[in-house]
């Protein structure tokens, strides 16, 4: 096991500098060790890493995008051991595709991970420093959730699709897929999470003439138009018509590309179609998951 790192509090502190006006985190690329690590993988790594474990947890625990907390409490010394493992891996090993993959799926066994330690929340955002205190170890490094999705995911790969693939377990969020995400198809299945959330109506909807479209647009509007990320569109929704049902389709086409935009608020219910039973108290810590 190599040895633990806290990160850097400047490097914190300017993250939070640098988050948007709208409160979201800002794409801001992690430096040091583990940049040089993301960077030779997406550059020369040729491995791989099994998913397994996770996808026959996803495929018992969750039911149309929500979760059973009560399977996965169940279950709970396999989530674990599959996170051992997602601890303990060289992240240089890995090719760029099964790296985004494995961010991907540790972020959502982490926040799973995170409710049943605190079993009686009814939304993840009453757990204190969820996703920017909380530590937990990836690939050998101490990381909160921020910094996977934030200074990893997004500003190292670029793909906007992330959005719908990472799961913060609550109602509005894109669903968690009853799969794991996996290197060699990650593309096919990025591009259906992205179609199945903009899809939806309850995330996508026209009416009136207006684009009535989830929060994800307004917290990360950029990272769907920005120069040198792909997918991409020349707007937002120019960006939501390359998946949309054909009415929306239409009518964004119809208005040349460009329509008023109005958010839609967001549920930030826990994703639960069966909730955490409150009084299971969580396993000790026995492994050296610091904030965790």
């Amino acid at each position: 096991m190599r040895p633990t790192r806290a990160p850097a509090l400047p490097f914190a502190l300017l993250l939070t500098l640098l988050a948007p006006a709208c409160g979201a985190p800002a794409s801001v690329a992690a430096r040091g060790e583990i940049a040089d690590e993301v960077r030779a993988a997406i550059d020369r790594g040729r491995g791989t890493f099994d998913h397994a474990a996770w996808g026959a947890l996803l495929v018992g625990g969750t039911r149309d995008g929500l979760v059973d907390y009560r399977w996965f409490q169940a279950h709970r010394a396999e989530l674990d051991a599959y996170l051992d493992r997602v601890a303990t891996v060289g992240l240089t090993a890995l090719s760029g595709p099964q790296l985004e993959a494995l961010l991907i799926n540790a972020y959502n066994a982490l926040t799973i991970r995170s409710i049943l330690d605190n079993p009686s929340v009814g939304s993840i955002r009453e757990i204190p420093g969820v996703w920017d205190k909380r530590l937990h170890r990836v690939g050998g490094h101490d990381l909160t959730l921020d910094a996977i999705e934030h200074n990893l995911l997004r500003p190292f790969y670029k793909d906007p699709r992330i959005h719908f693939a990472v799961n913060c377990a609550s109602m509005s969020c894109a669903p968690l897929a009853s799969s794991a995400w996996e290197g060699d198809r990650l593309d096919a299945q990025l591009d259906a999470a992205a179609r199945r959330f903009l899809t939806d109506p309850r995330q996508v909807r026209v009416e009136g003439g207006t684009l009535h479209l989830s929060s994800y647009f307004k917290w990360y509007g950029g990272d769907f138009t920005a120069e040198g990320w792909r997918p991409r569109a020349g707007s937002i929704p120019g960006f939501v018509a390359a998946y949309a049902i054909p009415d929306v389709e239409t009518a964004i086409h119809d208005a040349g590309g460009e329509m008023k935009i109005e958010f839609l608020d967001y549920d930030w219910k826990l994703n639960a179609s069966v909730a955490p039973d409150p009084t299971r108290t969580p396993p000790a810590v026995t492994s050296p998951r610091a904030g965790s």
